[in-house]
């Protein structure tokens, strides 16, 4: 019943923030990490406030997810709420260029924090870019535990243990975790009695058993932040579904497929609107109630919560 329930979760959750249902996107607000200890009384964190948006911007109206922790020395510190903050404006790759987005990041920072804690900052965003694209590039093997090691040397290549581990040590345990419970649910060599120990002892050595960050709803929130960084690395299908499945399951990765096609579909419905309105409205041959009858047909297949969203992304072409 818990699976079935996460599932339909994790579906809902994610036809919302891809705009499958013709609302507004949500964002799920995140838990801020604690600090390091030797710093706990002198850790502050930045708070953060809405990010400059067009009218047609996807992430209008809603709060940024993610923010800077700075330690006791005034320096912003490289945790997975940064990590958060990063992703939160690289949901815009598709609508805008990454150098826009970058700026996009300086222009929300730059009144929150000092020059030197800025720059230091940008330069992460910068690093974390180029490490999500080679990231991206190494595709995937078939072999989730070789594809996992593989991209762990890769961030710790690339930005040090320290940073690597800090924004992504947490997701790599935990998929490490599900890649071992997977293997041992496949075991067709033991007996359920002896599976079902084997599973109990592999949840008590990573200590998820007891972890309070594994409900649904950080599930879901978890399967959100997966998806975009899917979308903005370009992952291929088997690769989606590979990680999705050790992370979720079976039939939440076959969902979460599902999802990704229909958003597929959906944005070539909407490129394919922008092509032909360009040409409508690039056509001077045509009198206003000629345009606006053509403007109208174009519209036509979409349903009323459709065209409420084509018209808002359309609205400044």
């Amino acid at each position: 019943m818990l699976r079935f329930t996460l599932v339909l979760m994790l579906a809902a959750g994610l036809a919302l923030v891809l705009g499958l249902s013709g609302r507004s996107r949500e964002t799920t607000p995140a838990r801020s990490p604690a600090p390091p200890s030797a710093a706990t009384n002198a850790a502050a964190e930045a708070r953060m406030g809405r990010p400059p948006a067009a009218a047609d911007d996807s992430l209008r109206g809603t709060g940024v997810d993610g923010g800077l922790t700075l330690n006791a020395a005034g320096k912003a510190v490289p945790d997975r709420a940064m990590r958060r903050l990063f992703d939160y404006f690289l949901t815009r790759l598709g609508e805008r260029s990454p150098a826009t987005i970058r700026d996009d990041l300086r222009r929300h920072l730059q009144p929150r924090v000092g020059a030197a804690v800025l720059a230091q900052v940008l330069a992460w965003f910068d690093a974390y870019v180029a490490l999500e694209r080679e990231s991206a590039a190494l595709g995937a093997s078939g072999d989730l535990s070789a594809d996992l090691q593989r991209r762990r040397e890769l961030r710790r290549r690339r930005l040090g243990a320290t940073v690597a581990q800090a924004w992504y040590g947490e997701d790599e345990r935990r998929l490490e975790h599900a890649i071992a419970r997977q293997a041992l649910q496949r075991d067709r060599g033991l007996a359920p009695a002896q599976r079902a120990a084997r599973l109990r002892e592999l949840d008590a050595a990573y200590g998820l058993d007891l972890d309070p960050t594994r409900t649904e709803g950080d599930t879901v929130a978890l399967a959100m932040r997966q998806s975009a960084r899917f979308e903005a690395e370009g992952a291929a299908p088997e690769r989606r579904y590979a990680e999705r499945e050790a992370a979720f399951g079976r039939e939440a990765a076959q969902r979460l497929g599902e999802l990704d096609l229909r958003r597929a579909q959906w944005n070539r419905r909407v490129a394919a609107y922008r092509a032909a309105r360009s040409q409508v409205l690039a056509d001077r041959g045509l009198s206003a109630a000629q345009r606006q009858a053509r403007l109208a047909a174009l519209l036509a297949p979409f349903d009323a919560r459709e065209r409420l969203r084509v018209e808002a992304l359309t609205r400044n072409d």
